[in-house]
Formats: C-alpha cells, structure tokens, sequence
C-alpha cells in the first residue's frame, strides 16, 4: 500500500473511532451535585465474595428480568460497599431493584434493604457503559462535590441503572 493510501487508512480509522465514541456518548458531561433524596427501598440479595463470581452476573440479570417484567416496579440498582476489611479482589455489594412504591410480593430468595437518607451526592452519567469514567473517578469527584458543599458521605456507593444509557451514582450523606 502507498503512503497516500495508509494515510487515508488511517484517517478513515480514526474518524470511525471519533464518531463511535461521539455515538456512546463520550462528550456528554457528568452531571456531580447534591440532592435531597428520601429513603433508598431495596428489594435483592446480598453478595459477599471475589469480584469475578458468576454469581454476581446472575444477580444483575435476576433483578434486571424482574423490573423489565414488571414482576418488580423500580430500578435496577447495585449498592457497592466499600469496606476495607475485605481481601484483594473481594466485593460487597447488594444487587437488586430500588422500588417506586412499596411491595408485599417478594421473590422467594430477595432480602428487603433500606438506606436512610436525607441528601445524597449524585453523578448523573448519560452515555454507554464501555465509555465511563472510573469508578474510582467518579467516586473521588462525588467526594469533592460533597467536600465544597462541606458534607461528609457514608462509605457506599448506590448505583441505579435507569436506562441503558443512564447511570445515576448516589452517595448518602451522613
């Protein structure tokens, strides 16, 4: 191939590449504020374990068919703990669906979970999963928000994922 020829490659590549990130929506902004929030109404189960566990994706899978069905009315929702006692490559999360309004029907191996709360920092996140931003970012940038608002955050992160391209990332204050 000519240079003329790798070079037009190339751009063609790169435009794709630009356009495919613009598409998943790579220039959206993160929204970070603070919100009055009421208490988090969760309906799930409880993991405990390695990060890399089958069992995880089938809890998100299991929570996702229930409010895709409308067995359950919420949104899928993980809360990520962040408990230091944990060994490398362990996770604490719970894994279920935050209910819109209350339910007395709860499959038979789901736990009910509350999380009082009053205010919470939020990151709104509006674009494809694979072109996020760190969890480790996003934390660290709630906590600066939280920070300027002179507000100290509890220890766990309560993601809800409202759509397919909306991602919204709670921390209760204390």
């Amino acid at each position: 191939m000519s240079k003329k020829g790798k070079i037009i490659t190339g751009l063609v590549a790169f435009i794709i590449i630009i356009g495919g990130y613009v598409y998943l929506g790579g220039l959206n902004n993160i929204d970070y504020t603070i919100e009055t929030v009421s208490d988090y109404n969760l309906v799930g189960v409880h993991f405990l374990g390695d990060g890399d566990s089958p069992e995880i994706e089938e809890a998100y899978v299991e929570a996702r068919e229930y409010v895709l069905s409308g067995e359950l009315d919420g949104v899928l929702t993980l809360v990520h703990y962040n408990d230091s006692t944990l060994e490398d490559e362990q996770l604490k999360l719970f894994i279920g669906v935050t209910l819109a309004s209350g339910t007395s029907d709860l499959p038979a191996n789901y736990q009910r979970l509350t999380i009082p709360a009053t205010n919470a920092a939020r990151a709104k996140i509006e674009g494809h999963n694979s072109i996020m931003p760190s969890p480790s970012t996003i934390e660290s940038r709630l906590r600066e928000t939280a920070e300027k608002a002179r507000l100290e955050l509890q220890d766990f992160t309560i993601e809800q994922y409202i759509s397919e391209n909306l991602l919204v990332i709670d921390m209760p204050v204390k």
